[in-house]
């Protein structure tokens, strides 16, 4: 069955009401999404704060590395609240506009790179050698890629399809469950 282009009044339509009938409509919440802008416009001068600090922590405190751990900390914490905020406060822009499992995974996506960031950040703040990070990164991704191949594997098909929505709710698929399970339609 063939489908017919959207019309341009389609094109332009919000996606929310997906989010509601999902059960989601929490996540496009205003009150929420307020609090969370509010938050983040408190984080980032506290963040900006913690880095100062830490640029005249020997001025300050007279020693390197206590200062420099809890620095650390902090900036890890503070960090996770901003990437959490940050979600938040851009997710109307994206419900607006994409449907609910896009939406989600460009969320995340902005999440976790944030977090990836305050991360590599906090770690060298902490004195952790750059080379000795990208030894341990790059072992730990040998083990973890040669035990979750499967797995691994079966996430990227699955941001493929929710990216690509190659077919709607009504279409007609057919499965194959492998030479065992055979296929389903």
């Amino acid at each position: 069955e063939k489908r017919k282009p959207p019309s341009i009044s389609q094109m332009f339509e919000t996606r929310s009401h997906a989010w509601e009938e999902a059960g989601l409509e929490s996540q496009i919440s205003s009150r929420r999404v307020r609090r969370a802008r509010r938050r983040l416009f408190l984080l980032t001068p506290a963040i900006a704060g913690v880095l100062v600090l830490y640029g005249y922590r020997e001025r300050l405190f007279g020693v390197d590395t206590a200062p420099s751990i809890v620095t650390a900390v902090v900036l890890l914490l503070l960090g996770w609240m901003f990437a959490r905020d940050m979600g938040r406060a851009v997710g109307p822009v994206l419900f607006r506009r994409m449907d609910p499992g896009t939406a989600g995974t460009v969320g995340f996506l902005i999440r976790l790179v944030t977090i990836g960031v305050v991360a590599l950040v906090a770690l060298r703040i902490a004195g952790v050698d750059p080379r000795t990070l990208v030894i341990g990164a790059s072992f730990s991704a040998v083990i973890v890629g040669l035990a979750a191949q499967q797995t691994l594997g079966n996430v990227f098909a699955g941001t493929v399809l929710l990216s690509a929505r190659p077919f709607r709710v009504g279409d007609r698929v057919r499965l194959q469950g492998g030479p065992l399970a055979g296929v389903i339609e």
